[in-house]
């Protein structure tokens, strides 16, 4: 596998960047992934893995050429070509059977089932494929799929805490006093959170405290495909109203009695790859105490709570 120099494989790779967010709302717990065509210096075909369990990326763009002039053009994909069958079938079949013999990927597949063998196959078809060699597209690369990456690296989901505080770190206790800390702007940013999210997880005193429902009610969001997360509850004994706006639907999980690193472990095995914590101080506590937290999003109000609250983290 060779290494690139040239500045236009940067071109092209950014632009297939640039497409593979188009499907940010939509593709989990797949990865978001874009690719384009060039044909002498020039994109002549464009795709991007549009939701789940659609067409990935390689064949949406494949299926925009005509087979004939396949051949002396190269293929730009910001991920490995997967080589097994899931939803889809695999790619790098697509990409063999296409006729096309160049291709250039940003960064290998993290999923053990890819990792390093999709390469493998292209190569043994023939297929010259490309690494693409500067560190700052590798780097775009995977953080834009950070959340699937951490997954199969790790073998949990990501996690983000997501809180509106003080400027002294409070959080306000009840959910009254904590629309003095956000406005509108913090909602949708809020909202926003939730959809790039697969799941969302607050403890029971959330749910009883507020009655809260824990969608996205952004249209603008919506408009985008944005789905709503599943609701994740930690409980112990307390019984939980059935009327609460949590249960609206079906898309509730409840863990009753469970450490952090059991619920990581529920939450990999049904293949949640991302979930935003929204909750109290125990909660936020006990996830930052297991070591599970990858990014906290403070909501930052120009105020002081002093006794009238409580700190964000229990030392």
């Amino acid at each position: 596998m060779s290494k690139s120099h040239t500045k236009s494989n940067d071109f092209f790779m950014a632009r297939a960047l640039e497409l593979a967010q188009k499907g940010r709302f939509q593709v989990a717990p797949n990865p978001m992934v874009g690719a384009v065509i060039v044909k002498d210096k020039k994109i002549v075909a464009e795709g991007y893995h549009k939701f789940f369990g659609s067409a990935h990326a390689e064949v949406e763009t494949l299926k925009a050429m005509r087979p004939a002039l396949l051949k002396d053009c190269t293929l730009f994909v910001t991920l490995e070509p997967c080589c097994h069958h899931g939803k889809t079938p695999p790619c790098t079949k697509a990409i063999i059977k296409s006729g096309i013999k160049k291709v250039v990927i940003a960064t290998l597949d993290p999923n053990k089932k890819v990792c390093g063998k999709g390469v493998k196959e292209l190569e043994k078809a023939g297929i010259k494929v490309t690494l693409i060699k500067p560190k700052k597209i590798i780097k775009e690369a995977e953080e834009l799929n950070k959340a699937f990456f951490t997954f199969h690296r790790e073998k949990r989901p990501y996690v983000s805490l997501k809180a509106a505080v003080s400027l002294d770190g409070k959080i306000a206790e009840n959910r009254t006093a904590r629309t003095h800390l956000t406005g509108k702007d913090a909602e949708k940013y809020t909202h926003t959170l939730r959809a790039n999210h697969q799941a969302i997880l607050v403890g029971a005193g959330t749910v009883l405290a507020d009655n809260p429902r824990l969608t996205v009610r952004v249209k603008a969001l919506k408009s985008l495909g944005a789905r709503d997360p599943l609701r994740v509850i930690l409980a112990g004994r307390r019984p939980l109203p059935q009327n609460a706006r949590i249960f609206d639907d079906k898309n509730v999980l409840v863990l009753r009695n469970k450490t952090i690193p059991e619920v990581m472990e529920i939450l990999y095995k049904k293949g949640i790859v991302s979930v935003l914590v929204e909750g109290g101080q125990s909660v936020f506590t006990s996830f930052i105490d297991a070591g599970f937290v990858d990014e906290i999003h403070f909501l930052i109000a120009p105020v002081k709570l002093g006794k009238k609250a409580v700190d964000f983290y229990k030392n």
